[in-house]
């Protein structure tokens, strides 16, 4: 899906040019969202570094 919706994102953004980044346009919005699914998914090893920290009281480790 990522990598769909990326190579959508860059067809869109080519050919709008320049406008592809004008608000009228929603091209950026668009593309900004599927850039959003590339590094909103929190890696595992940030959820156990929260729990470790929260939940078992250990130093923060990043």
């Amino acid at each position: 899906m990522n990598n769909v919706s990326w190579a959508a994102g860059n067809a869109a953004l080519n050919t709008h040019g320049g406008y592809g980044f004008a608000a009228e346009y929603d091209v950026e919005r668009k593309f900004r969202e599927t850039r959003l699914y590339k590094v909103a998914p929190v890696s595992n090893n940030l959820v156990l570094a929260f729990l470790g920290e929260k939940v078992l009281g250990m130093p923060k480790s990043y």
